[in-house]
């Protein structure tokens, strides 16, 4: 079974050690590194830019954006599109506009739902549409962010949610799957393990196949090898920070 293209992400600021942690473990410099976005008044997890651009820009690697109002996924549609607004907001003033433009305009970012509460129809809704719309008009239609999903592979009540909202019309962008079957190592992709039992509406794109790895600080990800457009449809629409 093919491998797909290594990343990581951590619930710490990313440094300069953690960068050759990685590189040494994978044998190779990830090519995405997930960060968390809150709100504007940030908390203990989040994206910290000042510190964190300068490294990741000078190693080649791309933040994945994850927002993060975790407790909160299982609301209703008012608490998604309050939460969509903050992460949006927080999201663009990270990065300067004119660099989001000059990678694209367009951006994933993905939706940490780790089951404990599993989201809701109405949460993703609205945090969904509002994620595109409010990114739309906060930037005058310069910069799109994409509405996916981070989930657990077992986590069908998720998935069953995700699946209906998207039969409303809600978009999804794509999937990224968690589940950790065989500990700290490399590992080739497992459609068993990394492909939800619930048909979805959109594709997996990345497969979180192992938690708390080197020293603790790090998960380990891979990218789907059977998406032959990975480039355009997950790589493309993440973002490398700029240098300063």
């Amino acid at each position: 079974m093919a491998r797909g293209i290594a990343g990581t992400d951590s619930s710490q600021p990313v440094t300069a050690h953690m960068v050759q942690s990685a590189i040494n473990f994978f044998g190779e410099t990830p090519k995405y590194w997930g960060r968390y976005f809150k709100s504007p008044a940030g908390g203990p997890a989040e994206y910290r830019h000042k510190i964190e651009d300068p490294i990741l820009s000078a190693a080649g690697i791309k933040v994945l954006p994850i927002a993060q109002q975790t407790k909160n996924v299982g609301e209703n549609e008012q608490s998604g599109i309050a939460h969509a607004r903050l992460n949006v907001t927080d999201f663009l003033l990270t990065f300067p506009r004119q660099h989001l433009v000059s990678l694209g305009g367009q951006f994933l970012m993905f939706l940490d739902v780790e089951g404990d509460p599993s989201v809701s129809v109405g949460f993703y809704t609205g945090w969904a549409q509002t994620l595109i719309e409010f990114s739309k008009s906060e930037s005058n239609g310069d910069v799109t962010l994409l509405p996916g999903i981070y989930a657990p592979q077992l986590n069908t009540t998720t998935w069953h949610a995700l699946a209906q909202a998207a039969a409303n019309g809600v978009p999804c962008h794509g999937a990224w799957v968690a589940r950790y079957p065989h500990g700290c190592h490399l590992q080739d992709f497992a459609p068993q393990f990394a492909i939800p039992k619930v048909a979805l509406p959109c594709d997996v794109l990345v497969w979180q196949y192992a938690e708390n790895c080197v020293n603790g600080d790090l998960d380990l990800n891979q990218t789907n090898p059977n998406i032959a457009d990975i480039q355009t449809r997950f790589l493309d629409k993440l973002v490398l920070p700029p240098a300063a």
